[in-house]
């Protein structure tokens, strides 16, 4: 029963553990976004049409995240109950990787709308920045995921790559 306790308790530890999807899923930094928004050249139309999109991404994304959250409280006090339910905790763990797929998932599909309103010249920048963001090239580092998808430019000098 302890061996069990402790596998139940290590394994809400880890869901727990996963980062908060609003760090994951945030947008851009204002000035980073602004700068790359003027360099695709982007029509008045595209911009208003850009900036709604963005909008109900963002509400779309304040539902998830809050759906996630109250999943997390739930599992800590699954976890921390005196006879844990390990299908329970199993259950509310596959909860909140579903909201967090949900919220990858909305992620990408605003960005596929996205794309979808620029001219194939912008289409072409456009990947090309996100293949930066996605393989961490020039973007900070935002933990360990992502590669950088959201980070910004670091203030500053950029760091020289450690010598191999």
């Amino acid at each position: 029963m302890a061996l069990l306790l402790a596998l139940a308790m290590a394994g809400g530890a880890t869901a727990l553990s996963q980062p908060d999807p609003a760090t994951h899923h945030a947008p851009l930094p204002q000035r980073g976004r602004r700068e790359f928004m003027e360099k695709l050249g982007l029509s008045e139309k595209q911009k208003t049409d850009i900036a709604g999109l963005r909008t109900e991404m963002e509400k779309s994304m304040v539902g998830i995240q809050a759906k996630i959250k109250i999943a997390r409280i739930d599992l800590k006090n699954l976890v921390a109950a005196e006879s844990p339910d390990k299908a329970a905790i199993e259950g509310k763990m596959k909860e909140i990787n579903d909201f967090q797929y949900q919220a990858k998932k909305l992620t990408v599909d605003h960005l596929f709308a996205v794309h979808a309103l620029l001219t194939p010249e912008q289409q072409k920048m456009f990947k090309g920045q996100l293949m930066k963001r996605l393989s961490g090239g020039e973007m900070r580092p935002m933990g360990h995921r992502w590669g950088g998808f959201r980070g910004g430019m670091p203030e500053g000098k950029p760091e020289e790559p450690a010598p191999r």
